[in-house]
């Protein structure tokens, strides 16, 4: 098989891999949509308040949204590096990059969706059936949006990253996966936390005597950057980009990347 990209086979691929793959993805669903319906029942039995406002129930769409995201990976490919069971799946008549491709469209696109639908279609059901307790559409209050303050970035560095991690370990692989991000992120911090206590530490008492709000995380490097109070202090300015461009960029692809490279390299 040429190792090149073919719209016909990649489609065909992906056709085969979404029948397969079908069953779990809507057992997934059904089952997070149940535990909604669940949840909706003991507080009919055991309820303290009148409603159950929209803005939690979006919460909650949003949270089994990304934890679908997230384990994706594990529960649709769990065995595609098996010593055995991978050598099914590596055989296909497709290139790595139409492989790749299906891989993170099933994972992180497909699942998501299926399971983001399924979850909303209940809560609008329940809605209908009972709105004395789940008051108007989901939606209805975007609060939840619009207090959200959360980049694409960081929504993609875990699931991407688990990605990388169920293609690289071979066993224990949930595990060893968040070991390695968090080893991964206190790494990073250490490092920001390094540059603004030793390296710039002049500055920094120099912003602080001025009386200057600083609020350094990690997922906020990019506004911090725009912040003004550093517009006298280009050095400290640089760093921050580079961090931020690290982190929004450098993690997110640098995971993306070695995923590739591991399915285009793996051995059996």
């Amino acid at each position: 098989m040429k190792d090149i990209f073919n719209i016909n086979r990649f489609g065909k691929l992906l056709k085969k891999e979404l029948s397969e793959r079908l069953p779990i993805m809507l057992k997934i669903a059904v089952i997070l949509s149940i535990s909604l319906v669940g949840f909706w029942l003991t507080y009919i039995i055991f309820k303290t308040d009148p409603q159950v406002s929209s803005y939690g129930r979006a919460v909650y769409l949003f949270l089994v949204t990304y934890f679908t995201a997230v384990m994706a990976p594990f529960n649709m490919y769990k065995g595609f590096n098996h010593h055995k069971k991978g050598i099914d799946y590596i055989s296909l008549p497709a290139s790595v990059q139409e492989k790749f491709l299906s891989m993170v469209i099933i994972s992180l696109v497909a699942m998501p969706l299926l399971v983001f639908a399924m979850v909303m279609m209940t809560d609008t059901a329940i809605a209908l059936i009972n709105p004395s307790v789940f008051k108007g559409f989901i939606f209805s209050d975007t609060s939840f949006l619009n207090s959200s303050s959360t980049s694409f970035a960081d929504l993609s560095i875990l699931p991407l990253f688990c990605l990388l991690g169920n293609l690289l370990f071979r066993g224990n692989k949930v595990v060893k996966t968040f070991l390695s991000i968090a080893g991964t992120y206190i790494v990073f911090i250490l490092i920001v936390a390094f540059l603004f206590l030793y390296v710039f530490k002049d500055q920094i008492t120099e912003i602080q005597g001025l009386q200057l709000q600083i609020k350094l995380t990690v997922n906020s490097l990019t506004e911090l950057y725009r912040n003004e109070v550093f517009e006298g202090y280009p050095a400290i300015k640089v760093t921050i980009a580079a961090l931020a461009v690290l982190y929004n960029v450098g993690f997110p692809v640098g995971a993306l990347t070695g995923a590739y490279y591991r399915m285009k390299t793996i051995q059996y």
